[in-house]
């Protein structure tokens, strides 16, 4: 596979995260917290090495480089790395950093065997408007909000499973209670329900304008999406969903939402491809 600087720097940051996971693995089998300063110093650099090489993409593409499927599952992790290393300032759970080293780690090996991975899609989006990169942008935020919601929903089934079975050593014993994972789920739900609410309005607009430049599966699929986590956010908000089926709700919600990225890769959000007939050339007239 041909390398450049772009793949060398989101290869790098995808063992470096791998590398942040079995690290914190190892330390947390043995029934201890990871140290912190070696852990996000992996997080850390493999965040940097892989915001340079989006950025060397999006100067290839001349756009976001989300143009293939590998660019978006790079750019989903991006986002969820940089969620953590939020919440890690401001609330400080234990074993969030494993959990989400291990989902980008996971999906970061995923997306170097998509096609794209060497080289930018020449399927370029409308960077010419940029309501269209803003509607990009806000979308991906919420999918990499729902990634974490995802990852605090697995991390409450795993406490709730060994609080019913009393268990309360290892991992147990590291996972931070329920009532603070409960919180932060909802929390969680609510911003990226507001940000893919804003993504599919602006999704919208733009294709009741121009009909023929936005895929009409692709806006579907993104609807359905997000009329799934609507759903779950009302019946959370009337309480007919909570506790375990809530958080159950959350990682299969976000399964579905990942397997729908392959036909929003597929479709893109580009203008159709326009060809003008070229007038005929004056016939050759002799005088």
């Amino acid at each position: 596979m041909p390398a450049n600087s772009s793949w060398d720097l989101l290869l790098t940051g995808v063992v470096l995260y791998v590398l942040a996971f079995g690290y914190a693995l190892v330390a947390t089998l043995r029934g201890r917290e990871h140290g912190r300063p070696v852990f996000y110093s992996f997080i850390l650099a493999g965040f940097i090495a892989q915001s340079a090489g989006l950025y060397l993409r999006g100067l290839e593409a001349h756009s976001l480089p989300i143009s293939n499927g590998f660019e978006l599952l790079q750019a989903l992790t991006w986002v969820t790395i940089f969620l953590l290393l939020v919440l890690r300032l401001t609330l400080g759970l234990k074993l969030l950093g494993l959990f989400t080293a291990g989902f980008a780690g996971l999906i970061g090996l995923c997306s170097l065997l998509l096609p794209g991975a060497a080289h930018p899609s020449t399927a370029l989006t409308n960077a010419d408007n940029p309501w269209i990169e803003f509607h990009i942008a806000l979308a991906l935020f919420s999918y990499g909000v729902f990634g974490l919601l995802a990852i605090t929903a697995l991390m409450y089934l795993i406490q709730r499973h060994g609080l019913e079975r009393k268990r309360f050593i290892g991992i147990f014993r590291l996972l931070p209670s329920l009532t603070e994972l409960d919180a932060l789920n909802r929390q969680l739900l609510v911003v990226g329900v507001w940000a893919l609410s804003f993504a599919v309005a602006l999704g919208a607009l733009d294709w009741f304008g121009r009909p023929g430049v936005v895929s009409i599966g692709k806006l579907a699929v993104t609807i359905a999406v997000w009329a799934g986590y609507l759903f779950v956010g009302w019946l959370r908000w009337r309480k007919t969903l909570v506790a375990g089926p809530y958080a159950w709700s959350c990682v299969a919600l976000f399964a579905l939402a990942m397997f729908s990225l392959w036909p929003v890769a597929r479709a893109g959000h580009m203008a159709p491809a326009t060809t003008t007939a070229s007038p005929p050339a004056p016939a050759n007239s002799s005088k």
